[in-house]
């Protein structure tokens, strides 16, 4: 009797330790660090397959339903077609919106809330967007945002290996995604491999918008506008239970406030049901994924012909 008492006790103890880990309590002074960069990636979206088969995690997703990417291939012909008939019929206007000086970098987020169909709207309204841009004259990105593994991968590992030391900062691996590179076009293949099961997880928003702008101060381009699309605030498990519950949202308020008082980039974002307009000046929030599609074009053509 006392061994199978000893025994439910060992198998109570790990949800015990963890009941026990004392909430951190944030501090806003403390800068925001990295614990890792070790095992960040950042690829083209046809490495993907490559990427995600060699984790350890990735029969999770396998519980998850696949979203039919047949709808994307579809509008892409929509689009050419329509592209097709109106190009030998538009009459040149001297008037217009000329975009050879122009970038417009799409940002994506691939939390694991954006599973489905958010993801799948985000995806159409990437491909409209490319057809609006390629239409303009101007280059664009699309990029995407998520980590390689749930609650800190090989970046927590490491932390427990050198004795867990208080404050890590970020303690998760990112992995950063280029679909559309500048001088290229997003294809429906491209958009299909938002969908995976396997890739979205986890999002640390702050970096990601870092990375995205570091890539468009890169271009020779003197209008460059960065556009986020999001359904949430930057969540990591990870790094949250670590250093404290709004490490990541202080980071996020920190890297906007930066970017929109450099102004060289035009920086907006649109939420699905989340109120973006609380960290970016150019904020728009939606209230369904359905709308995703006619904001962007909206915004597009509001960013790129601002009122005098």
């Amino acid at each position: 009797m006392a061994a199978l008492v000893a025994l439910m006790a060992l198998s109570f103890l790990p949800s015990l330790r963890r009941s026990l880990h004392k909430p951190i309590r944030f501090d806003p002074d403390r800068p925001y660090q990295v614990y890792t960069r070790d095992y960040d990636l950042e690829i083209e979206a046809n490495d993907l397959d490559a990427v995600l088969a060699s984790l350890p995690d990735r029969r999770w997703a396998q519980r998850f339903p696949v979203t039919d990417p047949g709808p994307l291939y579809d509008l892409e012909k929509d689009l050419a077609a329509q592209r097709a008939r109106i190009a030998p019929s538009q009459p040149q206007d001297s008037s217009a919106f000329d975009g050879a000086d122009a970038i417009v970098s799409l940002l994506i987020d691939h939390s694991g809330s954006m599973r489905g169909q958010p993801m799948f709207f985000a995806a159409r309204a990437a491909l409209v967007a490319s057809d609006l841009l390629e239409s303009l004259g101007a280059k664009q990105e699309v990029l995407g945002f998520t980590t390689s593994r749930w609650k800190g991968g090989q970046s927590r590992e490491k932390w427990l290996n050198d004795r867990q030391p208080a404050y890590p900062g970020r303690l998760n691996d990112l992995l950063h995604i280029i679909y559309c590179s500048t001088g290229g076009k997003l294809s429906a293949q491209r958009c299909a491999d938002m969908l995976r099961p396997d890739l979205i997880k986890e999002n640390i928003d702050g970096e990601a918008i870092e990375w995205a702008a570091s890539r468009l101060r890169q271009r020779e381009e003197r209008q460059k506008c960065l556009i986020v699309l999001s359904d949430g605030a930057p969540v990591d498990d990870s790094t949250l239970l670590e250093n404290g519950d709004r490490y990541l949202d202080h980071h996020l308020r920190h890297v906007i406030s930066e970017i929109q008082q450099a102004g060289d980039i035009r920086l907006a974002a649109i939420g699905i049901s989340h109120r973006v307009e609380q960290y970016y000046k150019h904020g728009i929030t939606i209230s369904s994924p359905e709308e995703l599609e006619s904001t962007l074009v909206q915004l597009i053509n509001r960013l790129l012909r601002p009122s005098p």
